[in-house]
């Protein structure tokens, strides 16, 4: 695994909607490619789907498996 964490992802997503890639790599100070791979694992287990073109969203399995996630 990547050192960009899922739970920062899903709670960046859960707080600001659907969010651009690269935006995401900003926030959470991770290169674009790591959080690509980060949401394409997250994508697979619907956690996350993807809105339009590197723009992903936060579904319903994603908050449930948030709240899961330890600090």
């Amino acid at each position: 695994m990547t050192n960009c964490s899922s739970r920062g992802l899903l709670r960046v997503l859960d707080e600001r909607g659907a969010v651009e890639v690269g935006t995401l790599a900003a926030t959470l100070d991770e290169h674009p490619v790591t959080v690509t791979q980060v949401c394409y694992d997250l994508q697979s287990n619907g956690h996350v789907r993807q809105v339009s073109g590197g723009v992903y969203t936060i579904t319903e399995d994603g908050r449930q498996y948030l709240t899961t996630l330890s600090e």
